[in-house]
């Protein structure tokens, strides 16, 4: 019996996304290097039929979502698709496109058995969404997550407004990485609790996780994070000012007191990231730095599901506009970084629109 489930009818070596059943263990590979795993729909759906199919299976003991590549887990969704529709005014594309995602990633929080990501690599905007939400979320020393939507003329969406709304920490810090698009290291995934567990070896983790016992493999694997290259996190470092600038207010209050304080603190360190703060800004949307703080203010006490909903009325009326089209050029497409957003400054930016699409 065992033999004959080794394999999951799907199986592809060549395909996006590959499923497999290895003993009581069920994988999903994520098999797209060169575009950095970046989800199109056709992966989305392989991932939710191997999810729905082994979320009621006996058999399997758990679910483990990986890559095929150390480069990256998943650098996103494929926005530059969904860009190329949108130009076309035909936004039903992504419409169907971003709801399948969002609905696979509410699915994922219902696995009644652990999914456990193992996040080599670059984890983004999507690859958040389809590992943010299982039980453990297993990071090694390479592991750079982020979550930069505002430069692309967007918001954080695949239910991270949720996410990093309910962190460990503060909803502040999780606010303070959506607006500035925060590089996220090992550290500071493990003091938000978006890291579950660090390993030194994500194959070793992997090989002994077929063994079926996994506290034994995450025990056996563990690495001390005093042992990463960089021990102590940035956010944590910073939390005192991140939390008395995030955690109220409006896009004006958070941007006043950033002025405020640029250029003013004594403490050199802090001064020094304030400056990497303003910096990450220069590139952001002026229009979805105001978006995400409403929406980001409502996900507080939201459902993950309501959450969905609201990312999904914000990120539709963007990509609407022009912006969105504009920032997935300037960043994904040509790559100059040097997008032309209008309006081009926050303080022109119409925050009862927001308020109204939210209600």
């Amino acid at each position: 019996m065992a033999d004959k489930r080794r394999k999951h009818p799907t199986y592809d070596p060549d395909a996006e996304v590959t499923t497999v059943v290895a003993g009581h263990v069920g994988v999903i590979e994520l098999n797209r290097p060169k575009a950095l795993n970046s989800l199109n729909v056709e992966m989305i759906r392989l991932i939710r039929e191997a999810v729905d199919k082994w979320a009621d299976d006996d058999w399997i003991q758990f679910i483990v979502i990986k890559s095929s590549s150390d480069r990256a887990f998943c650098a996103g969704g494929d926005v530059r698709y969904v860009r190329m529709r949108d130009m076309k005014r035909m936004y039903r594309f992504g419409d169907s496109f971003f709801e399948e995602e969002y609905d696979l990633n509410e699915r994922l929080s219902r696995v009644n058995k652990p999914v456990i990501a193992l996040l080599e690599g670059i984890v983004m905007g999507g690859g958040m969404g389809i590992s943010m939400h299982g039980s453990h979320r297993v990071v090694t020393p390479r592991t750079l997550g982020a979550m930069p939507e505002a430069a692309i003329g967007f918001v954080p969406d695949v239910g991270m407004s949720y996410r990093l709304t309910h962190l460990d920490c503060s909803p502040a810090v999780g606010l303070f990485i959506a607006a500035t698009g925060w590089r996220l290291s090992p550290a500071d995934m493990l003091y938000t609790g978006l890291a579950t567990n660090l390993v030194a070896d994500v194959h070793a983790f992997e090989s002994d996780l077929h063994s079926g016992d996994l506290p034994e493999a995450l025990r056996s694997n563990a690495l001390d994070p005093q042992k990463l290259e960089e021990p102590t996190s940035t956010l944590q470092q910073h939390a005192e000012w991140i939390e008395r600038t995030f955690a109220e207010g409006t896009w004006a209050d958070i941007e006043a007191r950033i002025v405020r304080d640029e250029g003013s603190v004594s403490d050199a360190e802090l001064a020094q990231f304030i400056t990497k703060v303003t910096d990450s800004l220069k590139g952001a949307n002026p229009e979805s730095l105001v978006a995400t703080v409403e929406l980001f203010r409502r996900a507080e006490g939201a459902t993950l599901r309501e959450a969905l909903d609201m990312e999904f009325k914000v990120g539709g009326e963007l990509r609407r506009g022009a912006n969105f089209i504009e920032g997935v050029r300037a960043v994904l497409e040509h790559k100059d970084h040097n997008a032309q957003f209008e309006p081009a400054s926050t303080d022109d930016v119409d925050v009862e629109k927001w308020r109204a699409l939210l209600g």
